[in-house]
């Protein structure tokens, strides 16, 4: 009998390139800023963006007591990012939407999956519940996941925006597990390319999990992942 009998699968640098997707849509984005793309402010965005986020994610963003509702609230994160990246140019709150709407289109349209993650989930499809659980935006992900013909696989998407939350804080765990058919944590195992994120959520939520490390990176200490994968296809060995 299998142990596990939910795969929760993060998106960006797990199924998919994330790399090659923010890359496309930073330079669209910036275009309309009349700034030309260098590899160097490229590089600059991502440190920042995932800063930002892992800011947030640890519940130490602020967010003014104006900002009411769920959708008000992913409206300001996401606008406020590119106010503080671009902060020379005094950028308006609404030109920071009109950005955020032309990058976030943008994010699901240069599609390149990791390795084999078609043929993994292919396989795995017929014997396990699987889903997304993703930090990124929604629409992004359904394009990620259709355009890399992923979805066919799928159950269905997890997203810190329908949420409110983002992995590793429990709020999304728990809106996880009210859309899963299996409903026994230990029946269940996160797959993903994060330590802060997929790993600590895990760990945190009492969820096994699989650290997908490609790149073969020291792990810390802090960190106890059930098992690591250094190739996609190695999961169904493991399972």
């Amino acid at each position: 009998m299998r142990k596990y009998e939910t795969l929760i699968f993060d998106l960006d640098d797990t199924l998919i390139d994330n790399n090659q997707s923010i890359k496309y849509a930073f330079t669209i984005m910036i275009n309309q800023l009349g700034i030309p793309f260098s590899n160097e402010l490229f590089e600059k965005w991502k440190k920042f963006d995932t800063a930002y986020w892992h800011t947030w994610e640890s519940g130490n963003m602020f967010i003014p007591d104006s900002v009411k509702t769920l959708e008000d609230k992913i409206t300001y994160l996401r606008a406020n990012r590119f106010i503080l990246f671009f902060k020379e140019l005094h950028l308006n709150f609404e030109t920071a939407i009109s950005l955020n709407d032309i990058y976030c289109s943008m994010l699901g349209v240069n599609i390149m999956e990791i390795p084999d993650a078609s043929k993994l989930l292919q396989e795995l499809n017929s014997n396990y519940e699987i889903l997304i659980a993703t930090n990124g935006p929604k629409d992004a992900a359904i394009n990620k996941v259709e355009k890399a013909k992923l979805d066919s696989y799928i159950s269905f998407i997890v997203s810190s925006e329908e949420v409110g939350y983002s992995k590793p804080m429990p709020e999304f765990f728990e809106f996880l597990y009210q859309k899963t058919q299996n409903k026994d944590k230990n029946k269940m195992l996160l797959i993903g390319d994060s330590l802060t994120t997929d790993i600590l959520g895990g760990m945190k939520n009492g969820i096994d999990t699989c650290w997908f490390n490609p790149n073969d990176v020291p792990l810390p200490e802090e960190y106890k992942p059930t098992m690591t994968l250094n190739k996609l296809l190695e999961l169904k060995r493991k399972l």
